[in-house]
């Protein structure tokens, strides 16, 4: 039986029923040794930390994403249970949308493809940075965790976006999505999980539509969109008389045709506020805001949807340009629209901690059920890290003490709030050190003769996140 430590128990459980036992027993020590190495999350680094514990053939771990059967939806939907479990109950779930891009090297890496990377990518140059790679699309939960200053995006569920070439070459074949349409369905089947709660998808242009505004407008009792929109964007004002019947025989659906949102900017009154803005900061801003339908030129089904729209104005000396954003309930208030869009910054800071601290992008896998599977496990750990880093808070306060003085060197001192994902992730490698792999009977004994000073030292130089 592999030891798992206490503040890993209750995720562990919940995952449990999607495996079968030896599966079961490989995947846990497996990902435990994602958790601790570092550099490349290879499975032959993985098990090197791992291996006086490990039991049976080298190749029965190695084949562990391509062949071993279990469900990734069961491990979303007890992750998500998990992640769910840290809001309170009565408060509406803020999801965040987004994509990014996985790069992977070969030949024979399954539905590979080109695809643009936005944060590479020059707005003001015009340069498109091209990777070849996968596409995926990310749903995560905005949560407060223990000694953070700023709200962490920790992922549930992931879908590949493979584009329409490589999905059509690929063997098995592959059904092309946009990272709007994988929204949408992700969106539904949390829905489906999770059927007493509310929804907030905060969104950007790729990974919202119109047929997504179209859907959370009708669902407006559960979910409420927020994204960017067009400065040219086709709004019209509410129909003079909406039961009056056209010679067609249908209800008028749509009034009068509205300017486009920027030439109405010198029309609209103007507000000043200071909102919350990027990176847990404040921000005196001033916008502009109204209301809208918005008509689906290219919708099959020729939907209106109400919005509310506002345009934070740019400032030509600080070279920003006017940012125009949506919701889907058209009494929020245009502040709590800017604030919570403002948010939707956290899961890049996800992304990028993600490829530093966690070997995102560093994996050699290639056939079909690999390619699908490790990344959003990847993507997992990052969460599960964070659970842990939650319960480990709960049980023992003094923990957040002692990640802040780990992190801390002679020319650098961190403040009570400026826990980093880095420090979360040094707690739970200690504690995974400490408990499983050191914990072992014949391992034990090579730290507790040594002084404290120097069992803190390694410990030290062993948990480092980077």
């Amino acid at each position: 039986m592999f030891p798992i430590p206490a503040a890993a128990e209750p995720l562990v459980q919940a995952i449990r029923g999607a495996f079968t036992q030896p599966t079961y027993q490989r995947f846990i020590a497996l990902m435990s040794g994602l958790i601790v190495t570092m550099g490349r999350r290879t499975v032959s680094r993985a098990l090197r930390l791992a291996f006086p514990l490990l039991e049976g053939h080298f190749s029965d771990w190695h084949r562990l994403y391509s062949q071993a059967h279990f469900s990734m939806w069961q491990l979303g939907l007890a992750l998500a249970q998990q992640v769910v479990s840290l809001l309170p109950a009565d408060a509406p779930i803020i999801l965040v949308a987004d994509d990014t891009v996985d790069e992977k090297q070969g030949d024979h890496v399954w539905c590979k493809g080109a695809h643009r990377d936005a944060t590479r990518s020059t707005r003001s140059s015009g340069k498109v940075a091209i990777r070849f790679g996968h596409k995926w699309l990310v749903m995560g939960v905005l949560v407060r965790l223990p000694g953070t200053s700023r709200p962490w995006v920790l992922p549930i569920l992931s879908g590949l976006c493979a584009s329409e070439k490589a999905a059509s070459k690929a063997r098995p074949r592959y059904r092309h999505k946009t990272p709007s349409q994988l929204s949408l369905q992700l969106l539904i089947r949390l829905m489906r999980w999770f059927p007493k709660r509310k929804f907030i998808l905060l969104a950007d242009a790729r990974a919202a539509s119109h047929a997504l505004a179209a859907f959370a407008s009708a669902h407006r009792d559960r979910v409420t969109l927020i994204s960017r929109m067009r400065a040219d964007a086709n709004l019209y004002d509410p129909p003079k008389n909406p039961k009056q019947r056209s010679r067609g025989g249908t209800c008028a659906k749509k009034g009068r045709k509205q300017s486009a949102p920027r030439d109405r900017l010198g029309q609209l009154p103007r507000h000043l506020k200071e909102v919350n803005w990027y990176g847990s900061s404040r921000r005196r801003v001033a916008y502009v805001s109204d209301s809208g339908l918005w008509y689906g030129k290219h919708d099959p089904r020729h939907r209106v949807v109400p919005i509310r729209w506002v345009c934070v104005l740019g400032n030509k000396r600080q070279h920003r340009d006017d940012a125009y954003f949506y919701s889907t309930d058209p009494q929020m208030e245009a502040s709590r629209i800017i604030e919570l869009y403002a948010m939707r910054w956290n899961i890049e800071v996800t992304f990028q901690e993600a490829r530093a601290c966690m070997g995102l992008e560093t994996t050699r896998h290639w056939c079909h059920q690999s390619v699908l599977r490790v990344v959003p496990i990847l993507l997992g750990l990052f969460s599960a890290v964070g659970l842990m880093w939650q319960r480990l808070c709960q049980s023992d306060p003094q923990v957040r003490s002692g990640a802040i003085q780990f992190s801390c060197t002679p020319c650098y001192h961190k403040q009570p709030g400026g826990i980093t994902f880095a420090d979360a992730l040094a707690a739970v490698r200690r504690e995974l050190w400490q408990t499983t792999l050191l914990g072992h009977r014949d391992l034990h004994q090579c730290l507790i003769h040594l002084p404290h000073p120097l069992q803190e030292l390694i410990f030290q130089q062993l948990c480092a996140a980077a």
